[in-house]
């Protein structure tokens, strides 16, 4: 299990309904259409639409959360090293990490 943002709500953008942690823990995807949710987390100066993906499927210039207690950083540079990826991110270093564990990615802004 994922250690949640402590703000964080949880919406099908599909749907259109709003979800609980134990609908969408496992997979991070809707239990109805099976889409990504979106998740909800705000910071000290935004209110953050996210999704929570695998490392393997995130790209350059996107912006993840590293850990709860900190704040979006851009990913550079990605390298792929077998069954791990590092993540070069701006303002942190590298950064190495399963291809399976879900990172927090940012989307935009919440507007739900």
């Amino acid at each position: 299990m994922v250690l949640p943002h402590i703000t964080e709500e949880y919406f099908c953008n599909f749907c259109h309904q709003s979800l609980k942690m134990i609908d969408v823990d496992r997979t991070w995807t809707c239990p109805k259409c099976k889409n990504y949710i979106l998740i909800r987390i705000i910071t000290d100066n935004k209110n953050n639409a996210c999704t929570r993906v695998f490392a393997k499927d995130l790209k350059e210039d996107e912006y993840i959360l590293m850990d709860r207690n900190d704040d979006f950083r851009r990913i550079i540079r990605i390298i792929d090293l077998g069954d791990i990826i590092q993540l070069n991110i701006e303002g942190y270093g590298a950064w190495k990490v399963k291809k399976q564990k879900y990172i927090l990615k940012l989307e935009g802004r919440w507007y739900y």
